[in-house]
């Protein structure tokens, strides 16, 4: 369809072209024959041919760019597994960050079937770049009389792009119910790429270990008499909240949301909307999905479904416990870092951080975990980043956004990232709280110091809230926000950003 559209275009611009040049060549005769008349005249006349000429050119580049497709071509590997084949096709798009593909069909004659271990490569035309790739999504089609020989188990996707980049967007799962029995998989995922450095590193099975802390802006619990409500699994602070479990499958689930304080001003509470995007996707975990794209999906859906009015910013990261793989989608400046002990790291430089009053933190709260037993014995430890999701913003306090209203933005730019997780990991999700007013290093370190004594994710936590919120009152120190606002305003700028503080930390063991 795009490939006749193209043509048609082509044909009509060519034909314009003729036109044109025809029209120009007579009245450059017409030119020259006016040399002897009055210059008036002759002047009229060379403008008139220039405009042509104009014309002429802007036809050759609308054709030129009529004529510059873009194409993607894609190597679709079905597994080699018993059953892993399937009698029914398949539908593939591109979602980049500057649009998506139409859906083509992969699989429909006996020529190009999805057998087992075989390769198919298709190609995907768009007259746009899509710009970076975001996700592949691949549906199986549904059998309309049986299920039997349908299911189908893919392996991975390769996309090469028009400028000659390859990206990999693994899957290793099954689509539909396998043949071989036991097994059953949703018939619809979104495939992430694997990063080229990550792509060599195996992940291993862990167990999480979580717990999260939502604190209010003090504002709003001393105006509204606001407070913390953190509980096991699920948490809320001012238009903050965070949910954490384990769904089917193996899959740990993880995700925070900070809903815009502005709709205020239209009597419209966001912390409605960023409560129920995370109980919503609580619930497809819970459901069995272990798609990350498809849970946020699920969510703004439910929250449009049920007519919750406002907006918010969202991270979901799901975490397959069984093969040690990461998988996040983050729409705004909300974010993961995935931490990781350095090995034979010299850590003799380290110091332990001081000790605090749970008490302090604890009045904004209630509910929340109970503080653990420190450790006799100090280790030094140093964790680096591995990873950090992007924190995707329109403009400097403009973040994109999950809503209601028709300038909202959709699951579709996500920013979205799979990584191989191991033993001694350390996760840690924040709204824009934590992660404005505290750097990835200082967070690193706080991190680093908290594992040496022996404490864990509900510790991790509430030191982190707690540096936050003493960075966010302190004008004369250099946050992460400060740096940002100084570069935007171009201006010298210090201080932090008082505000609701959501953190949720995840240790894997």
């Amino acid at each position: 369809m795009l490939r006749r559209g193209l043509r048609g275009a082509q044909a009509l611009v060519g034909a314009v072209l003729e036109l044109n040049t025809q029209q120009a060549a007579s009245f450059q005769s017409t030119l020259a024959a006016t040399s002897s008349v009055p210059s008036t005249s002759a002047s009229c006349a060379t403008r008139h041919a220039a405009a042509l000429q104009s014309r002429v050119w802007l036809s050759h580049a609308a054709v030129q760019h009529a004529t510059a497709p873009h194409t993607y071509t894609l190597t679709i590997t079905t597994g080699n597994l018993r059953g892993a084949g399937s009698l029914t096709p398949a539908w593939v798009q591109l979602v980049g960050t500057q649009g998506k593909s139409e859906r083509i069909i992969v699989g429909d004659t006996e020529e190009d079937s999805l057998g087992r271990g075989t390769v198919r490569t298709v190609t995907v035309t768009v007259s746009e770049d899509l710009g970076q790739l975001r996700f592949v999504n691949v549906q199986r089609l549904g059998s309309s009389i049986s299920d039997a020989g349908t299911g189908w188990y893919l392996e991975h996707v390769v996309v090469a792009t028009p400028d000659r980049h390859r990206l990999v967007f693994p899957c290793h799962a099954w689509f539909g119910e396998a043949d071989c029995g036991g097994m059953r998989g949703p018939l619809e995922r979104n495939l992430l790429p694997v990063s080229p450095e990550d792509s060599k590193e195996r992940g291993e099975p862990v167990r999480i270990i979580a717990s999260g802390l939502a604190v209010p802006h003090p504002d709003k619990v001393k105006n509204d008499g606001i407070k913390g409500v953190n509980r096991k699994g699920f948490g809320h602070g001012g238009e903050d909240s965070y949910f954490y479990c384990e769904g089917k499958n193996h899959v740990f689930a993880m995700g925070v949301a900070d809903g815009v304080f502005m709709w205020r001003e239209r009597g419209i509470d966001s912390g409605d909307f960023s409560r129920a995007l995370m109980r919503l996707s609580e619930a497809s975990v819970l459901a069995g999905s272990a798609d990350v794209v498809k849970v946020l999906q699920d969510a703004a859906a439910g929250a449009a479904a049920a007519g919750i009015q406002g907006s918010s910013t969202a991270c979901v990261v799901l975490v397959n416990q069984e093969r040690g793989q990461l998988l996040a989608a983050n729409l705004g400046d909300s974010g993961c870092l995935l931490l990781r002990p350095v090995e034979d790291g010299d850590a003799a430089d380290h110091e332990a951080a001081p000790e605090m009053d749970l008490d302090d933190i604890a009045e904004y709260s209630t509910g929340a975990d109970p503080p653990e037993a420190p450790a006799e014995r100090w280790a030094p430890t140093v964790y680096e980043v591995k990873f950090r999701t992007n924190q995707l913003e329109h403009d400097f306090g403009r973040p994109y956004q999950l809503g209601h209203h028709a300038g909202a933005d959709t699951v579709d730019k996500c920013d979205v990232a799979t990584r191989a997780v191991r033993r001694g990991d350390v996760l840690v999700l924040g709204t824009d709280g934590l992660l404005d007013n505290l750097s990835d290093v200082e967070i690193a370190e706080e991190v680093a110091a908290c594992r040496g004594r022996g404490q864990g994710p509900s510790i991790i936590a509430q030191r982190l809230a707690r540096l936050a919120f003493e960075a966010s009152y302190d004008k004369g120190r250099v946050t992460p926000y400060a740096v940002a606002a100084s570069e935007h305003f171009d201006m010298v700028y210090s201080g932090g950003k008082p505000d609701d503080i959501t953190v949720l930390c995840a240790v894997c063991e």
